[in-house]
């Protein structure tokens, strides 16, 4: 018969509704977190050659709607108690999981290349004119300059004019004709790559918590699926 809460309903699909809420819950937490980063500094993957980031943010955001709508699949399997749709919703949550350990895997392995990728596409963005708004906002908005220092937009800014910089490593009108005296002295990868980091980890943080989730999940559906059968 198995166990059953005072209301006559079965432990085990309480446990399962708790767990695939929690799972819901989680999805819809990858998605804004997913979000957030997309909008957060979206001026930063402007300045970036390398689309890693912008890839991941959006793999992030759908990874959260599709983990929404395997927990609706969940709830619909354990209304309707079918064996069918809950070991569709075991397989997909299966699959999902699989995913996210191999992305875990690959994050962990580049984790370390974060500050070569950035410094390089930053470098690369100075030569772009086209980028030179966007440089232009990231300086102004972070009060820094070039990518370690001002000295990275010698020759660069004004070929005419070797020794000018971007009004925007200064914060007034004119004053990059001065050069480095009024240049602020930080560059600009610092941020860009502790923001990165910081929401590596955040992401992995994520990804550690759904992850036992949904080992949670693979077990109590399991037991709910024998016991469907077994009846």
């Amino acid at each position: 018969m198995g166990y059953k809460s005072s209301t006559g309903v079965p432990v085990r699909e309480i446990c399962f509704g708790i767990a695939n809420f929690i799972f819901l819950l989680m999805g819809l937490v990858v998605f804004v977190v997913g979000v957030y980063l997309k909008v957060s500094r979206s001026v930063y993957t402007e300045l970036l050659d390398s689309r890693e980031f912008e890839t991941g943010t959006a793999l992030c955001v759908s990874a959260g709607i599709i983990v929404m709508v395997v927990s609706l699949i969940g709830f619909w399997g354990l209304w309707m108690k079918s064996q069918f749709v809950l070991g569709l919703y075991f397989f997909s949550v299966l699959i999902i999981f699989c995913l996210e350990l191999a992305a875990g895997v690959i994050a962990y392995i580049y984790r370390n290349r974060i500050e070569e990728i950035v410094v390089e596409d930053l470098k690369t963005g100075l030569q772009d004119t086209k980028r030179r708004v966007a440089w232009d906002t990231v300086q102004e908005k972070y009060e820094c300059c070039g990518v370690h220092n001002y000295t990275d937009w010698m020759g660069v800014y004004d070929v005419n004019v070797p020794t000018s910089i971007p009004d925007s490593c200064c914060g007034y009108p004119d004053c990059g004709e001065s050069g480095s005296a009024a240049a602020w002295r930080i560059g600009c990868v610092e941020d860009a790559k502790d923001w990165l980091e910081e929401n590596y980890l955040l992401l992995g943080l994520v990804c550690i918590v759904i992850g036992a989730i949904h080992v949670l999940l693979l077990l109590v559906t399991a037991v709910l699926i024998v016991h469907l059968r077994r009846n």
